[in-house]
């Protein structure tokens, strides 16, 4: 492993000249087949990224950190296989300049070095429920898939929908597991990276929602309860609330909705509660993934601040399932996503309503 000194060359290299094996790549969304939501620009949507990730690398003496970027023996990033957030475009390639120099540098001269090959499992948005779901657990199904043996696999383990997620898969020795909360860069004889990401623009990877299911899904995925009306809170969120969450329940309430934290439940509680939905209605939030465990049919409806993003509408269609979204009225100046706000009940009225 080279020595580092503290810089990084800001220009990424590419994977291609390393080993690796190929599986099926993303399609991208046709949004012209569909309506809901698509007018006057409702959608927050970025460009569809230009680089897709369906390979299994190998990386001989490289390293990675916990924030998903990958090294090379000379320590220069390899740009397809880093896990960063956001799309891999001009502007990324760019804004690499800025951050690829790793502060953990200052607490860790060096990274800490395993012997043998280590499963590099780490991204920019692991803490998040969502991303862990879609992106971190199937990059574990490939590895599988592709008969990798490794000694150590390097991701977050800290959360309890992670450790419950990686025990449910029940073919993963905690005793391998290195903690990127505990070290947050790591070296390896033979780092072994599987790369996917859902990208902005593309369809869910079919594979990826199969196999989701296949593996959570209680008894084979065979509803054995009632099926229930839902109402997913975000009252206890940082960030995205709906302000007047208390209206919005007095109106939901007498028509047999329950209202769920889901942050308070276990991960197989929250797949069981969306297996057993009819309706689900909520602010968009990272406990929307579990959409992927409803039935084909199910209602959602999805509860925006002034900006929006249609992650989860793109996952309902993929899903089969009957999607419509509802847009605040207030009017916010310089609005994000991450704003809260208010829907009037009117509105959820009407949408209720829809077929």
């Amino acid at each position: 492993m080279g020595h580092w000194l503290g810089s990084i060359p800001y220009i990424p290299i590419s994977s291609t000249q390393f080993p690796r094996k190929m599986f099926n790549p993303p399609t991208m969304f046709d949004y012209t087949k569909f309506n809901e939501g698509d007018k006057e620009g409702f959608w927050d949507r970025p460009t569809p990224s230009p680089v897709t990730f369906h390979h299994v690398l190998s990386i001989a003496d490289g390293s990675a950190d916990r924030d998903g970027f990958v090294y090379d023996v000379s320590g220069l990033p390899v740009f397809d296989a880093c896990h960063p957030l956001r799309q891999r475009t001009k502007y990324q390639r760019r804004k690499w300049r800025d951050c690829i120099a790793v502060d953990y540098r200052k607490r860790q001269a060096q990274p800490r070095h395993y012997q043998g090959r280590m499963a590099v499992l780490t991204s920019e948005q692991q803490h998040m429920y969502s991303h862990w779901l879609f992106d971190v657990l199937p990059r574990l199904a490939k590895l599988r898939e592709c008969e990798e043996r490794v000694e150590h696999y390097f991701l977050q383990y800290s959360r309890s929908f992670q450790i419950e997620s990686i025990e449910a898969l029940g073919f993963i020795d905690t005793q391998c597991l290195v903690n990127c909360d505990h070290i947050p860069w790591a070296s390896s004889d033979q780092m072994v990276i599987p790369c996917h990401q859902v990208l902005f623009g593309y369809h869910y990877p079919r594979w990826v929602c199969d196999w989701l299911r296949r593996t959570f899904l209680p008894t084979g995925g065979t509803r054995s309860k009632p099926r229930r009306k839902i109402y997913v809170s975000r009252s206890l969120a940082g960030r995205r609330k709906v302000v007047n969450e208390e209206e919005i329940f007095s109106f939901l309430a007498p028509q047999g909705f329950r209202f769920c934290h889901l942050e308070q439940l276990s991960l197989a509680e929250q797949i069981t509660l969306f297996h057993e939905a009819e309706i689900v209605v909520g602010p968009h939030g990272s406990g929307f993934a579990n959409l992927v465990f409803c039935d084909p049919g199910t209602r959602v409806i999805e509860l925006f601040p002034s900006r929006a993003t249609d992650a989860y509408f793109r996952l309902c269609v993929d899903m089969g399932l009957n999607y419509t979204c509802v847009k605040t009225r207030d009017v916010i100046q310089r609005s994000r996503v991450s704003d809260d706000f208010s829907i009037h009940v009117e509105d959820l009225r009407r949408a209720l309503k829809k077929d």
